[in-house]
């Protein structure tokens, strides 16, 4: 009997453990300086939403890096000049494999 319960205490911790794990991992990205990025979740997957302050070049563009199990890819939003609105990447899965952003970046140009 104490081996089936020090068993399911191990299990526990390690499931809390990953727990603790990846949520410290999802929200270790920031946006650099004179921008400001959101997470925002869609239909099975997540998308990232960053707008920047006027800086050296002509604009930005966000690059999402998407993952859903074991794949992993970049989405490379579109082309935005300074003062237009946001940059926006969006990860897209399947019904049985969401798609989430496990983190991004942003490209001056």
């Amino acid at each position: 009997m104490r081996r089936k319960l020090a068993v399911l205490a191990v299990a526990v911790f390690s499931l809390f453990g990953l727990t603790v794990g990846t949520a410290a991992a999802a929200g270790s990205d920031f946006a650099p300086p004179g921008c400001f990025g959101e997470r925002y979740g869609i239909l099975f997957g997540q998308g990232v939403s960053v707008s920047c302050f006027p800086g050296e070049g002509y604009g930005y563009r966000v690059i999402a890096h998407c993952s859903n199990g074991s794949a992993f890819w970049y989405v490379v939003g579109d082309f935005v000049p300074y003062g237009f609105g946001p940059a926006v990447a969006e990860c897209t899965g399947a019904l049985l494999v969401p798609a989430r952003v496990v983190a991004y970046q942003v490209d001056e140009i």
